[in-house]
């Protein structure tokens, strides 16, 4: 399961008490995916669900705020997720009630209804609005993050999708007053509300609110950082020793260079003495060499130097 499967179930295993917020949560469920449709006795209403056992908790929820029982689902595979999704549809007279009490419908003065606004009466309460993003969480939400491994391409990434720019905007205005900051993008024929920051991430999901799943993202980004950390010294390590390697080669070359034009014997006899410990002791660190030489690390550098500059005199 990955972790935005695992934020969904958590919000599941913990059901809201009050009846506005349980309206506020399939309010948001319905307006996530939901289609109206025209049927012969009116609006008729669908919308998905994954998993066998939220579809029955979401069937029971009906029945608890409406009264009545779900007549018709259909079951589909979501092969991506290895998962089952339930459709679920209410047609006729419970259709335009369940509408209308979820504030997606709205009568009109002359007859008739119309869609009313994406956030209205029934988001009003601060506890609904959560509830309400919950459910548009649960039917129209996604989050990845990066394996512990290290080896992961996937970045931080929460996503909302909508099927209009309008209620995307509203969403991220609506948000952003509560202290998260989302962006939107245009796929396909849809609008991507996302969050891209770890940070950022966590405050939405501690926002629904979800803790196990906090704690479980603190953990990983955590976990993430003390691996970055760590891969930055080796790296870091890995340089040093690359950069000393070719340190140790380049004067090598210089002390072949003067062993090719003159030989060793016209040199000073400490030069000499390094030149000869130098190629001897190739593999020797800087300091382990000055410590055979029993000289200090900066008299070595300045014996050094000073053979290079006679190497290149040879030139």
């Amino acid at each position: 399961m990955n972790f935005g499967e695992s934020v969904k179930e958590e919000i599941f295993s913990k059901p809201l008490k009050e009846k506005h917020c349980k309206k506020a949560f399939l309010a948001g469920l319905v307006r996530g995916n939901g289609v109206l449709f025209e049927g012969e006795d009116g609006y008729g209403l669908s919308f998905k669900i994954s998993g066998e056992k939220r579809a029955i908790a979401v069937s029971e929820l009906v029945a608890e705020l409406f009264g009545f029982d779900i007549r018709e689902i259909s079951v589909a595979e979501d092969r991506l997720n290895r998962r089952k999704v339930f459709e679920i549809i209410i047609t006729g007279n419970e259709a335009d009630r369940t509408l209308k009490e979820l504030g997606i419908l709205k009568d009109l003065n002359g007859g008739g209804s119309e869609v009313s606004g994406f956030f209205g009466d029934i988001t009003g309460r601060e506890c609904c609005f959560k509830a309400f993003i919950r459910g548009l969480f649960v039917s129209a939400g996604s989050c990845t993050v990066p394996s512990g491994t290290g080896n992961s391409k996937t970045g931080y990434h929460l996503e909302l999708s909508f099927s209009h720019a309008a209620t995307a905007e509203l969403t991220a205005t609506e948000l952003f007053r509560r202290g998260i900051k989302s962006n939107i993008t245009r796929r396909k024929d849809d609008y991507i509300l996302y969050i891209k920051s770890a940070e950022e991430i966590k405050d939405f999901i501690a926002f629904l609110p979800a803790p196990v799943s906090v704690l479980k993202l603190t953990d990983l980004m955590i976990e993430r950082e003390i691996l970055n950390v760590s891969n930055r010294r080796k790296n870091c390590d890995l340089g040093n020793v690359n950069r000393q390697i070719e340190a140790q080669e380049k004067i090598i070359r210089a002390i072949d260079r003067i062993e090719n034009a003159r030989g060793l014997d016209f040199l000073k006899p400490e030069l000499k003495a390094t030149a000869m410990a130098r190629k001897e002791y190739a593999d020797d660190t800087l300091s382990e060499l000055a410590a055979r030489l029993s000289i200090t690390k900066s008299c070595l550098n300045h014996r050094l130097r000073k053979l290079a500059e006679i190497a290149a005199a040879e030139q």
